[in-house]
C-alpha cells in the first residue's frame, strides 16, 4: 500500500465520523497496468455527511469539489478531487453507508480498506464484467446510423459558415460519440464481449488494426479549415468501415442508401477531403 493511501487510512481511522473506506477503479484492476497517473478512487462511508472535514487531509496543493459546484449531479454525498504535493491524487466521494449501497454498490470492482462496524457487505473484488462492451442490438445499430449521418450535414453548415465552435461540437460530440460506439462494437465482437475500452474509450488503441487506427487519428485533424473537412472525410470513412464490419458480423442491414445520400450532399456542398 503506497505512502498516500495509508495517510489517507490513518486520518480515516482517526475521524470518528468516518466508518468504512472503500476503493474503486482502476487501482482494484488486475488487468490495468499501473501507471504514475492512476488516482486513488476512495470511498468514506461516515455517519453525517455535513460533519466530514476534508480540511483534515493535509498535504492537498490544488483540489476541486464538483458536488458543490454541480450539487444536482450529487444528491446526498460531497465529492473531493484533490493533487497532492508527491502529484499523487485522491478522487473521495463522502456518503453513508445507505447512499453507498444504494447508489455505489452495484458489482463493480471494490476493495474494502476499513470497515470499523462490520458493516460492508461482501464486494466484487475480481469480476471486471461489468465494465465490459455490451452488445447492441439492430434498432440501436440503426438509430446510431441514422444519428450520425443526420448530424454529418450540420457539420457541412458548421463549416461553410465558418461557425468554428459550432462545427467542432457536432464533431466531436454528436459524431464522435456515434462513431465511437460502432467502433467499441467492433472491439466488443472481435473479443466476445469480454473486454473494456477503458474510461473515455482510453485503451481503444490496444484493440484496433494500425490501420484503423492511423484512420481515428485523422478524424481530431483541426488546425486548419482544410483539416476540419478532412476530418470530415475520415469519420464517414471510418464510420463506414466499422458499420459494415459490424453489420456484417452480427447479420445486421447496413444503410448503405443513407451513406451516399451524406456522401452526395458533402459534394454538392463542394467539400473535398484530401
Amino acid at each position: 500500500m503506497s505512502d498516500r493511501l495509508n495517510e489517507i487510512l490513518k486520518q480515516a481511522q482517526q475521524d470518528e465520523n468516518v466508518r468504512s473506506a472503500v476503493l474503486y477503479g482502476s487501482r482494484v484492476n488486475c488487468e490495468i497496468q499501473p501507471d504514475p497517473y492512476q488516482d486513488y478512487d476512495l470511498y468514506f462511508i461516515v455517519q453525517t455527511v455535513e460533519r466530514f472535514d476534508v480540511s483534515s487531509i493535509s498535504g492537498v496543493k490544488l483540489s476541486f469539489e464538483p458536488s458543490r459546484v454541480y450539487p444536482e449531479l450529487f444528491p446526498d454525498e460531497c465529492v473531493y478531487l484533490m493533487l497532492f504535493e508527491d502529484d499523487s491524487r485522491v478522487d473521495l466521494t463522502v456518503c453513508t453507508l445507505k447512499t453507498f449501497l444504494e447508489k455505489h454498490n452495484k458489482g463493480e470492482l471494490m476493495r474494502c480498506l476499513l470497515d470499523k462496524d462490520g458493516k460492508i457487505p461482501s464486494l466484487n473484488q475480481s469480476d471486471a464484467s461489468g465494465t465490459w462492451v455490451s452488445p447492441m442490438d439492430e434498432k440501436t445499430f440503426q438509430n446510431t446510423c441514422s444519428e450520425f449521418f443526420w448530424e454529418i450535414q450540420n457539420m457541412v453548415k458548421g463549416l461553410k459558415r465558418d461557425a468554428l465552435s459550432y462545427a467542432m461540437f457536432i464533431r466531436d460530440i454528436s459524431l464522435r460519440d456515434m462513431l465511437n460506439r460502432l467502433i467499441d462494437q467492433c472491439i466488443g465482437i472481435r473479443n466476445d464481449f469480454k473486454v473494456s475500452v477503458g474510461t473515455l474509450g482510453k485503451f481503444r488503441k490496444n484493440y484496433l488494426t494500425q490501420s484503423e487506427y492511423d484512420l481515428y487519428q485523422k478524424t481530431y485533424r483541426s488546425n486548419t479549415q482544410q483539416d476540419r473537412i478532412d476530418s470530415l472525410f475520415y469519420m464517414l470513412d471510418l464510420f463506414s468501415l466499422m458499420g459494415k464490419w459490424v453489420a456484417a458480423a452480427r447479420r445486421f442491414d447496413y444503410p448503405k442508401d443513407k451513406e451516399q445520400v451524406v456522401r452526395d450532399y458533402l459534394q454538392r456542398a463542394g467539400l473535398k477531403g484530401e
